[in-house]
């Protein structure tokens, strides 16, 4: 005959239900801290990711992280160039330049230097137009290795610790600063974009046109 055994709720049934009840609580509040520790996790990787990017292009106004502003006077260096010798800036005095801060690795320099042979070197040829293009942070078997695959063979300075783009911002490439004669900035930009890239090759034929003024 089988026998039917009845659980009560004594005072050992309401200890059970009782821990029963905590255990779930504690894994509810469990549950959700680790909720919020992996939303944190996923906040840092994109502040990171952004950060990250913010090395080649930032979504900065233009000239917002730079050292230099429009009317300050370009600050002096000497620079060496990959295929040998040096140029200093103060020598250039005279011709309107174009002075470029790029990193072979980055895109977006990429994407203005592969322009610059026939919108900058070809359009400015015979002129009193200096384009000094300097490779911020990286080293000549870098910097070849980049012109070897690019093609690209128009002189370029090294800056392998990035003292010289020092003097002229913190951070972000491409970064050009257009001088005029007397050696002052007259425009700046960061970041490339080809419309605004444009916009700064016309003011240059527009200074040469004036006698750079």
């Amino acid at each position: 005959m089988m026998r039917l055994i009845r659980i009560t709720c004594g005072p050992t049934g309401d200890r059970i239900a009782s821990r029963i009840a905590e255990n779930r609580a504690i894994a509810g509040r469990l549950a959700g801290k680790v909720y919020a520790m992996a939303r944190r996790a996923v906040k840092r990787a994109l502040v990171l990711s952004v950060g990250l990017a913010g090395a080649c292009i930032s979504e900065e106004e233009p000239g917002a992280a730079s050292r230099v502003q429009v009317g300050d006077a370009a600050p002096d260096f000497t620079v060496e160039l990959f295929d040998g010798g040096t140029v200093r800036l103060s020598d250039l005095r005279g011709n309107v330049v174009l002075l470029t801060f790029f990193s072979s690795w980055c895109p977006e320099c990429r994407a203005e230097l592969a322009v610059m042979p026939v919108e900058v070197l070809e359009r400015f040829a015979d002129r009193a137009f200096v384009s000094l293009a300097v490779s911020r942070g990286e080293s000549r078997e870098e910097l070849a290795a980049f012109r070897e695959e690019s093609g690209l063979r128009f002189p370029m300075g090294l800056d392998p610790d990035g003292a010289i783009f020092g003097l002229y911002a913190e951070q972000t490439v491409p970064r050009n600063y257009l001088l005029d004669a007397g050696g002052r900035v007259v425009a700046l930009s960061s970041g490339y974009d080809a419309d605004g890239f444009e916009t700064m090759l016309r003011r240059a034929e527009r200074m040469l046109s004036n006698g750079s003024q």
